[in-house]
């Protein structure tokens, strides 16, 4: 994986993964070598960013966004572990620039997989979604779109609920994440252009 992908460090703890499941009549259920089973996925990224503004200077796209669709999990590109590929419709665009309306996203994990710090993007979720370019090139086309990173794996996720509210889930201690919590969506969007717009002094 490259250095410049926010710098992930990646540790799997009691995953099932290579293994042969048990054969049915039609011969195993997964392919050799394929992940599979359950497991704790625990993602570690440098650096991790300590205020809104940080986290808008580390992305290069920002969008408010709407999940259209979730593809099957994939093995990820050269490793052992698995990645989620999911479709995302721009709702609005505050920072940086996407030709088209929509975009490509992979995250780390799959079903089955317990991932720390954050949930998988599920069809209908809406977010505000801070994102750096996917230049992978052995990644998989998806509907032909340009592909981007979350950034910093979970701080760049910010969920807006069915209350126009945003949210977290309680399980994840994330710092920045949870000052947001309970802002309107107005509120949200607000800060992130204020964070934008806000240039950086030598005290920051």
């Amino acid at each position: 994986m490259k250095t410049h992908r926010i710098g992930i460090a990646l540790i799997i703890a009691s995953l099932n993964l290579g293994a042969q499941s048990q054969p049915t009549k039609h011969g195993p259920l997964y392919p050799p070598g394929q992940p599979h089973g359950g497991g704790q996925l625990i993602v570690d990224v440098m650096p991790v960013p300590q205020s809104l503004k940080d986290l808008t200077d580390m992305s290069s796209l920002i969008i408010e966004g709407v999940v259209e669709k979730v593809m099957p999990a994939r093995q990820g590109s050269g490793q052992t572990w698995e990645e989620t590929d999911s479709v995302i419709n721009i709702a609005q665009t505050f920072k940086g620039f996407s030709a088209g309306s929509a975009i490509a996203i992979a995250q780390m994990g799959g079903k089955g997989t317990d991932i720390v710090q954050y949930s998988l993007v599920q069809p209908g979720e809406r977010y505000i979604l801070f994102l750096s370019p996917d230049d992978r090139k052995t990644l998989p086309s998806v509907d032909g779109l340009k592909r981007y990173d979350i950034t910093a794996a979970w701080a760049g996720l910010l969920l807006v609920g069915a209350d126009g509210l945003m949210h977290t889930d309680p399980k994840y201690r994330d710092r920045l994440r949870k000052t947001f919590e309970g802002k309107s969506k107005a509120e949200m969007i607000d800060l992130v252009k204020d964070a934008i717009n806000q240039k950086q002094t030598p005290n920051q």
